[in-house]
């Protein structure tokens, strides 16, 4: 009886698989390089190659539109379909996605078609009775080969962090990119979107690999790692917000890291641009610039010693900085609670970390806060970051608009201040310097990190509003919504026993009762009192 059970099931098995058949094949896409002339780049339509479709979702689809099979690509681009039944229709379907459980999922979608997933596809042709091959190249012409070399950007940017950590997971991902995106801008939104330019006779971005890794840059920071970076226009020779600064300057660093070239690029049609992020000209640089940013970044992490860059450490030690003690500093991020993290990290390499920040024109960062800078910005500037005391008045924070606005240096004011006792505390931040503007202030909690709140009232001169607040260390950006080129507050915390200043000052008077009534009988008290002396002598 076994013999005839086995039998049997060698000859179903024997069946089925002569009716299975695999297909099997290459995904492929063509890639435009630039060309760089001097300070100009633009694409190169005499260098295209054709690039392996990495990990990309690959589909049979039957006639009835049916997907009756699924797979992924390799890193080579290859294929296998298999347990196919034999003289079928189908064609093979190559989507704009990667996908691995637990892993990543990142699609590149047409934000003028409701978010269509793109798609490559083959013709329609019979599996047949064998095993067949098919390849499929995405052209350049049509620009079908868009989508897939923008996957290709973020598909090597994954792969520089899981060199250095493998178990790492990559929240989903959408690319929105489409040729109609002509003044869309670049840029990533905060959530789980990354827009890019398609603009084929101007500004389009799916061959340019240092774009795409910037703004995956951004999405890195948000999600697996931190970012105060509050956006805006910037450019490598501005003084910027310092979290703008170290946000924009750490895109074009991890840009150069991921594809071990400094040249970064950006293509137009016919006057596009690019810069050297190791070698460029030191434009205002400090602690302020992204270009200064940009720099120590790649020289912490490249191979190549050259002037005061002596230290190699690899990415491996910026990763780590980036997802723990960045990502839980206390300040807002910037470079100095990076290198402040770095050197403690890596104490034995903190010279060669000084002599390549230095090279910025930058005095030695100790501490996250920025403490202890040499004062070439405007006097107002510094200190980056005031103290205050519950319960008192400090006075003298100002903003000013003298390196433009909204997210240049000075723009905004950081205050830090520590509750002793839980409670509710009003904070109040009052102009004092006459002219008007309108101070608006947000309010974050230093550890854990995170947004409170932010009051952003109308009225002029002032704003105020009360808090519950827990025992434990706050963060206060403070900005002057009008622009004012400059605008001086007195800040106070709690309520007001005592004044604080950044310059000492002293005062002598007398105080009078709270009570209207005993508050008039004072005064007239001290008005007839000499008369009654007096009289008295007379």
């Amino acid at each position: 009886m076994f013999n005839k059970v086995a039998l049997l099931s060698f000859f179903l098995l024997s069946t089925f698989s002569l009716h299975a058949v695999t297909i099997s094949g290459k995904i492929s896409y063509e890639r435009i390089h630039p060309i760089h002339t001097g300070p100009t780049s633009t694409l190169n339509t005499s260098n295209i190659t054709v690039e392996p479709a990495k990990e990309v979702q690959i589909e049979a689809i039957n006639a009835s539109g049916t997907s009756v099979a699924s797979t992924h690509t390799d890193t080579g681009g290859n294929y296998s379909l298999s347990g196919l039944s034999e003289n079928i229709n189908v064609k093979i379907r190559v989507s704009a996605k990667m996908y691995k459980n637990n892993g990543w999922d990142v699609k590149v979608i047409n934000n003028y078609n409701n978010d269509a997933l793109y798609v490559v596809e083959g013709a329609y042709a019979s599996t047949g009775s064998t095993n067949s091959l098919r390849n499929l190249t995405a052209s350049s012409n049509d620009t079908g080969s868009a989508p897939f070399a923008i996957l290709d950007s973020v598909h090597q940017a994954m792969q520089k962090i899981l060199a250095v950590d493998s178990s790492v997971v990559f929240p989903a991902l959408k690319m929105k990119w489409s040729i109609n995106n002509i003044e869309s801008g670049t840029y990533y939104d905060g959530t789980d979107n990354i827009m890019l330019q398609g603009d084929q006779n101007g500004d389009s971005d799916e061959y340019d690999h240092h774009i795409v890794i910037h703004e995956w840059g951004h999405y890195f920071e948000n999600k697996l790692s931190r970012a105060d970076n509050i956006g805006g226009q910037h450019g490598t020779g501005e003084h910027l917000d310092i979290r703008v600064a170290f946000g924009e300057g750490f895109g074009n660093a991890l840009s150069a890291i991921v594809t071990d070239d400094p040249i970064y690029f950006d293509t137009y049609n016919t006057s596009g641009w690019n810069m050297n992020i190791e070698s460029a000209t030191h434009e205002t640089p400090g602690w302020f610039s992204e270009a200064s940013v940009q720099r120590i970044l790649y020289d912490l992490y490249d191979s190549n010693n050259d002037g005061d860059d002596t230290l190699s450490l690899g990415f491996k030690p910026l990763y780590d900085v980036l997802i723990g003690a960045q990502k839980t500093t206390k300040a807002f991020t910037s470079l100095f609670s990076f290198v402040t993290e770095l050197k403690n990290e890596n104490s034995s390499s903190s010279d060669k970390i000084d002599g390549i920040v230095g090279s910025e024109n930058i005095a030695t960062i100790d501490d996250i806060y920025g403490s202890d800078r040499l004062n070439n910005v405007i006097d107002i500037v510094l200190p980056l970051y005031s103290e205050i005391t519950v319960n008192e008045t400090f006075k003298e924070v100002c903003t000013s608009t003298t390196y433009s606005i909204p997210n240049k240096l000075n723009n905004h004011k950081f205050v830090k201040f520590t509750i002793e006792n839980q409670g509710t505390y009003p904070i109040r931040v009052e102009q004092n310097d006459g002219s008007i503007s309108d101070p608006d202030f947000t309010l974050f909690k230093a550890s854990p990190f995170g947004e409170l709140a932010s009051s952003t009232g109308t009225s002029s001169g002032i704003e105020e509003k009360s808090f519950s607040l827990d025992a434990g260390e706050y963060l206060l950006d403070i900005s002057d919504s009008q622009h004012r080129s400059s605008a001086c507050f007195n800040v106070t915390v709690g309520e007001v026993t005592s004044t604080g200043s950044s310059s000492s000052s002293s005062s002598v008077g007398i105080a009078l009762p709270k009570n209207i009534l005993l508050s008039l009988l004072f005064i007239l008290s001290i008005a007839f009192l000499p008369a009654f002396l007096i009289r008295k002598e007379l």
